[in-house]
């Protein structure tokens, strides 16, 4: 047995029947042009011959003191890949939209705390020939990056290899170290970090000051309710679509800003036409919580040095101005400004910041029987590294990877971006009573877009 960490716990602690604390990914590949009608079939074969699985993924949850002590890692001896990894069919014609309903179904479907946290399924029948995968994985074992970095570990850039291994396989996963032996380690770090942040310079507080001041600064908790920051339920709805980063980067070029500043203006101009059709745009800005560095080409958001996922920071979408050249100067001013400000802080106080920006998890006991807290964002955003060059699965090339990110009680709607050989990969998933019409959520991405384009003339005549 081994003690969790304290993030570990928390998501072990606080996953309910409704609220699934798991993330995945939809893979899409293109099969070899040898491969006959039953690639999905000899994939899923393949896959199920690395019967090796990593340390960290063999893994699974126990409760001590019957379901209320601390929670452990348990190491099974074996790892039933039968379960684990699962073959199926797209429904219905075969469509994109069907697929993507599947895998609306399967995510909203909590994992089995009694075996290992993770599922794989490789699933055939679409109507363009191509093969996908859906990967899930529980947060107390990996995040969005770590989660990802195992789908692109397992792929080559030779067309030629057919020696691929699966994404739980030893030479795929890196060993993780031991975070905590004690929960209480935890505690008296968390002390020492609570001097750290109140010696906070002048400078720091000038900066945070006049941030806020002048709308450049977001600060969590300062941010209107919408229809977004409601309970979730169990169900859940994913939409999925693909850009070429060229366009976001023309924008970025004639605009003077940066690829994460057109990112985050599309994702605020879809988010304002959507609460616009439904009468349910607020006067006042939404705020997004993004995960520092968010960098999709562009200087990034963050402290130099920091790895992604160490840390969040508030930004505010500048919903409340129609004009889509204003709201991207807006929120490239707010992300310089941001930057500045996480840049001054020391590792510890940024960290504590960041706890502000994540404390839905926090207190989601406490939301139970307080219905009147405010968020202290609308809606989250990330951005997920990916690959710059194409990739392939034993010859397979890899043609779309959309992460399925994971909604919060309070926070029914999550986006997430990653970059794959040129293309900018969206994955949007919502509680699917709070957020109705997903997909109209992900059209209207792609008219924000246009506009940019319009605002700044890179849209093609």
């Amino acid at each position: 047995m081994q003690v969790m960490s304290l993030p570990e716990a928390l998501f072990v602690l606080l996953e309910t029947p409704s609220r699934p604390l798991h993330l995945g990914a939809l893979v899409l590949f293109e099969p070899p042009p040898e491969a006959g009608g039953d690639h999905a079939r000899r994939m899923y074969e393949i896959l199920l011959t690395h019967d090796e699985v990593a340390d960290p993924l063999r893994r699974r949850p126990v409760r001590t003191l019957r379901g209320a002590g601390y929670p452990l890692w348990s190491r099974p001896e074996n790892v039933d890949l039968g379960f684990h990894v699962r073959h199926t069919a797209v429904p219905g014609s075969g469509s994109m939209t069907d697929l993507l309903a599947l895998v609306s179904r399967i995510h909203g479907s909590p994992l089995d705390p009694l075996r290992p946290m993770w599922e794989v399924y490789v699933i055939e029948g679409l109507d363009d020939g191509r093969t996908a995968m859906y990967a899930k994985i529980h947060l107390s074992l990996a995040d969005g990056p770590a989660g990802l970095r195992l789908l692109h570990r397992s792929m080559s850039t030779d067309p030629e290899a057919c020696d691929c291994p699966a994404p739980w396989s030893p030479e795929v996963v890196a060993p993780r170290a031991r975070l905590s032996t004690l929960p209480t380690s935890w505690l008296r770090a968390g002390l020492r970090a609570g001097t750290e942040v109140f010696a906070m310079t002048p400078e720091i507080g000038r900066l945070v000051t006049d941030g806020v001041r002048r709308h450049r600064v977001a600060l969590p908790w300062q941010t209107p309710p919408t229809i977004f920051n409601v309970a979730v339920g169990r169900g859940r709805t994913f939409a999925a679509r693909s850009w070429q980063i060229e366009r976001l980067h023309a924008v970025a070029t004639a605009s003077g800003t940066t690829i994460d500043a057109v990112a985050l203006t599309m994702c605020a101009g879809g988010l304002r036409a959507y609460l616009s059709e439904r009468y349910a745009l607020p006067e006042s800005p939404l705020t997004a919580m993004l995960p520092v560095p968010m960098n999709l080409g562009g200087a990034a958001v963050g402290p130099g040095g920091r790895e992604p996922g160490v840390g969040a920071m508030v930004i505010g979408l500048a919903t409340d101005e129609p004009d889509p050249a204003v709201r991207l100067a807006r929120i490239a001013d707010s992300l310089v400004h941001t930057d500045r400000v996480v840049t001054a802080l020391s590792g510890t106080q940024f960290l504590m910041l960041s706890a502000l920006s994540l404390s839905p998890l926090a207190l989601e006991p406490v939301r139970r029987f307080v219905d009147e807290i405010p968020p202290p964002f609308n809606v989250l955003i990330s951005y997920l590294p990916g690959p710059s060059r194409t990739r392939y699965w034993n010859g397979a090339r890899l043609t779309g990877i959309y992460p399925v990110p994971a909604v919060l009680n309070g926070q029914a709607l999550s986006i997430t971006l990653t970059g794959n050989d040129g293309r900018l990969d969206l994955g949007v998933v919502g509680d699917r009573h709070a957020v109705p019409a997903l997909d109209r959520l992900v059209e209207l991405l792609e008219g924000a877009l246009s506009e940019l384009e319009s605002a700044v003339g890179t849209r093609p005549r």
